[in-house]
């Protein structure tokens, strides 16, 4: 239930902020979307010639330790609808201590217009970011 009320909050403060960079950026850089020692320094999305899109994040652990992250992309038609698929599961992404880390991700559908990143570490939710690049 926590979980839920902090996703919930999380939607309403990232719902008002303004993206500075024009509305057809191809490579969003996300800030705010971090703890103490996990830090996600930029989401690219782009759409390729068979029309599926791909995501990718790349982050860094700052922290002396290992840290297992686990990650779902949620992806979105042009109306803002989930497209649903079995691939929208929660992930684990290792983040190695004092390292970048990558998650890559494709979607199930060519109708993906968008996605939804979601990253969380010991259940605290770390990123919960749209991107809207065309």
């Amino acid at each position: 239930m926590r979980l839920i009320l902090t996703i919930l909050a999380l939607f309403a403060f990232v719902g008002c902020a303004k993206s500075p960079e024009p509305s057809d950026a191809i490579v969003k850089v996300v800030g705010g979307c971090s703890s103490s020692d996990i830090v996600v320094i930029d989401i690219k999305g782009r759409k390729k010639s068979d029309g599926f899109m791909q995501a990718q994040v790349i982050g860094e652990n700052r922290s002396d330790s290992y840290q297992n992250l686990e990650y779902r992309v949620v992806w979105l038609d042009s109306e803002g609808f989930a497209i649903d698929t079995i691939l929208s599961k929660w992930n684990s992404a290792p983040a190695y201590a004092n390292q970048p880390f990558y998650i890559n991700a494709t979607s199930p559908s060519a109708k993906a217009k968008t996605f939804r990143l979601y990253i969380k570490r010991d259940k605290e939710v770390i990123c919960d970011k749209q991107y809207n690049g065309q």
